[in-house]
């Protein structure tokens, strides 16, 4: 469970570094986020989240494919 802190540090940590442009901060920050992401219990469900989207666009694409 160590993965939600460490989210929210690096979350702060991108925000402070972009309130100060400097861009190689927030980009490390950003990627550490990132993993924390990843590696968290949330994943599963940020995973299903982009699946839907996707089914969702892919849906768009198929239905405004058949209407020309």
């Amino acid at each position: 469970m160590i993965a939600l802190p460490l989210f929210l540090l690096a979350g702060g940590a991108t925000w402070l570094f972009w309130r100060a442009d400097m861009r190689a901060g927030v980009l490390i920050a950003a990627l550490v986020c990132g993993y924390a992401l990843a590696t968290s219990p949330l994943s599963n469900a940020i995973d299903g989240i982009g699946t839907g989207i996707g089914a969702a666009v892919s849906s768009a694409n198929d239905s405004a494919a058949t209407s020309k």
